[in-house]
């Protein structure tokens, strides 16, 4: 057992929502349709409850789609795809439309990587449905953690934590992780004391990673994972 002064660790247990995917294809009241398909599998929530969903399917009950074949692309894209020829040259131009700055300043690129920070301080992601259509970003994930998290407080009467999370891959493409891109109910950093010392730890993010263990990355359709077991203070105005 691990304890610090924000919160402890006991027996962790990881469960999903099973037939969450198949609903969730088109713009949709999302906290809506977790509630409905929680109650047709029985699967319940109680106070403490941290609720992991997907950002994916929130871009999706948001409608946040973009057709590839209306996007034009610059030359700056051009130029860029010249370098990743690998990355379509349209999604480039999404990801450059997507930071709010046309000369490419908020761009990181490698030999074989290119990624954007966001207005809101995320970093870019972008999902590809198919050969012509893209996933983006919600502006702002701790609004859609925050209805979510009080539909269920209000239908069930528990006050779960709710976290997007996202999945972040590495530069070298070597693999990739969960993390979290918006919460709400739980505070995003953990402070743990020793012998004088503090660390902070992001428990957001260990958060996030322990759900896509069950979520994984692309083809395993989980997207919602109750995170139950872990002491924490519920905080309504906790910041990620």
């Amino acid at each position: 057992m691990m304890k610090s002064k924000e919160t402890t660790f006991n027996q962790i247990e990881l469960n999903y929502l099973k037939k969450f995917p198949k609903i969730i294809n088109r713009k949709c009241n999302l906290a809506k349709q977790i509630i409905d398909t929680s109650k047709k599998e029985c699967f319940d929530f109680k106070t403490g409850d941290i609720i992991c969903v997907a950002s994916k399917v929130v871009s999706k009950s948001l409608g946040l789609y973009i057709d590839l074949k209306q996007v034009q692309p610059s030359s700056l894209a051009e130029k860029i795809h010249e370098r990743i020829p690998r990355k379509d040259p349209r999604l480039i131009q999404v990801i450059i439309d997507q930071t709010n700055d046309l000369k490419g300043s908020k761009l990181k690129l490698t030999d074989n990587y290119i990624g954007g920070w966001l207005p809101n301080g995320l970093f870019l992601s972008v999902d590809r449905v198919d050969e012509d259509t893209v996933l983006v970003l919600p502006t702002d994930c701790d609004k859609m953690a925050k209805n979510i998290s009080i539909a269920i407080e209000k239908e069930f009467s528990a006050k779960v934590a709710v976290i997007i999370s996202d999945s972040d891959g590495r530069i070298d493409k070597k693999g990739a992780t969960q993390v979290a891109v918006g919460l709400y109910g739980i505070n995003g950093l953990k402070t743990n004391k020793y012998q004088n010392k503090t660390n902070i730890e992001t428990i957001c993010d260990m958060l996030a990673a322990a759900s896509g263990l069950l979520m994984g990355q692309r083809g395993v359709g989980i997207l919602l994972v109750r995170i139950r077991g872990l002491d924490y203070v519920f905080d309504r105005d906790a910041v990620n």
